[in-house]
């Protein structure tokens, strides 16, 4: 290292000071040195688990990270999202949602927002895993979009957490009532509030985050538990998303239908998160049971887009917990009854290696390590390659079902199962 520069900006504000970091390295020519400081929505920064984050630790005491604050938390599936030091999430209280915004050093709360939030009735649902909340919060400038377990979606005041407007997705637009619940987070594209609503009158819709009003509407789709996911095919912006029998994309400045590729299995839900690399144009299709994985190639052809299913493997199969891709590899807890950590290669569809030991693990990739929370509450950090798996610390943390994947800004890990929120220092 040759040469650092640091700038520090002080930007004087109502009643606080605003610090940005810039650090340029320079090094064999010149690089630029970038830490993700927020997890905006559902996925983090770049919506693939993947952070560009600052040094972390190569393990911790048999005991785990130290703990910076816990505190009580109610039920529900939600990430936890943080922008401008302010961390948000959602949980369920009775009959209500709950949102709720959270000081990061400390765990107090700043605000919440309740409102009732019932299933609804005369309509077959599976309960016996909770009413939600499951989708994750959007950050959004100064508005925090969420949206319930019976596709409820309200837009509220981010440093205040009043209610700027809302949505009942089912009763207003014809939207579809999930088994298992409403499940699938907004996303953000081109400053609009993109959301899966399903039924016979609209697939997606695009809404405009200052009033909510329809900025426009896709035909009528069929949707599943998974979040969407928005992808550029050689300039070709789209939005990708899962049918209960298939994989969609549709135009994302208008909705206007692509392509479709089928992605069935047996209890016709897909609820596992699709990934994407712009580079190879490679879209990885996972699902559970007999659907197996998939690797779909995207080609554009004028305004329209060619697929190719590059291989299948049914041995490859994920419910309801996420992915990770570095490179070639894809790193990922897979199986059903019996799970195994492995590394797919995403060319061929080869499983590279299995290792036991954690069971439907959710993940990020940071630092050059995978940090993962499985079902059974273990907590756990490893340097993974194509050759296999360096563990380098696992302790029992939080309680059994844990299916909330952490959230990490900085050197701080936040976690969460149907009690309790955690905030670790990793440094």
């Amino acid at each position: 290292m040759d040469n650092i520069i640091t700038r520090v900006t002080f930007c004087k504000g109502a009643s606080a000071f605003l610090v940005s970091v810039v650090l340029i390295v320079f090094a064999s020519g010149c690089a630029t040195a970038t830490v993700d400081h927020n997890w905006p929505a559902w996925g983090g920064p770049h919506g693939d688990f993947t952070v560009n984050a600052p040094r972390l630790s190569n393990g911790w005491p048999a005991d785990g990270p130290p703990k910076i604050w816990s505190r009580a938390l109610g039920a529900g599936y939600a990430t936890i999202v943080c922008e401008d030091n302010t961390l948000y999430t959602m949980y369920r209280d009775g009959d209500n949602d709950t949102v709720i915004a959270l000081d990061p050093d400390t765990g107090n709360t700043i605000w919440d927002y309740s409102y009732e939030s019932k299933p609804y009735e005369g309509v077959k649902l599976r309960l016996e895993f909770g009413t939600g909340p499951n989708a994750t919060p959007l950050i959004l400038d100064d508005r925090l979009v969420t949206i319930s377990f019976s596709a409820r979606m309200h837009c509220l005041d981010r440093a205040t957490g009043k209610l700027l407007w809302s949505h009942d997705l089912v009763h207003e637009f014809g939207g579809k009532v999930q088994e298992f619940g409403y499940a699938t987070s907004p996303i953000l594209h081109d400053g609009n509030i993109i959301a899966l609503v399903g039924g016979e009158q609209h697939g997606v819709m695009a809404f405009n985050p200052d009033d909510g009003s329809v900025v426009w509407a896709s035909g009528p789709h069929d949707i599943s538990y998974s979040t969407p996911l928005v992808i550029d095919v050689q300039g070709l912006q789209q939005i990708v998303f899962f049918t209960s029998e298939e994989v969609v994309g549709i135009a994302a400045d208008d909705g206007r239908f692509l392509w479709r590729s089928p992605c069935v299995n047996e209890y016709k839900n897909n609820a596992a998160p699709l990934i994407y690399k712009q580079d190879d144009r490679l879209l990885w299709v996972t699902t559970q049971m007999d659907g197996g994985t998939r690797v779909l190639r995207l080609t554009r052809e004028g305004d329209g887009v060619s697929t190719e299913q590059v291989w299948f493997n049914d041995k490859i199969k994920i419910f309801h917990w996420n992915a990770v891709r570095r490179g070639d590899t894809v790193f990922a807890s897979i199986g059903s009854q019996v799970t195994f950590l492995s590394a797919i290669d995403i060319r061929t569809g080869e499983i590279l290696w299995r290792e036991r030991g954690f069971h439907k693990a959710n993940g990020l990739l940071a630092d050059g390590k995978w940090i993962f929370l499985d079902e059974n509450g273990t907590l756990a950090m490893a340097r993974p390659t194509r050759d296999g798996l360096d563990l380098r610390a696992s302790t029992p943390l939080t309680s059994k079902v844990s299916w909330t994947a952490p959230t990490l800004v900085g050197t701080t890990l936040y976690v969460r199962d149907k009690e309790q929120i955690i905030a670790l220092d990793l440094r």
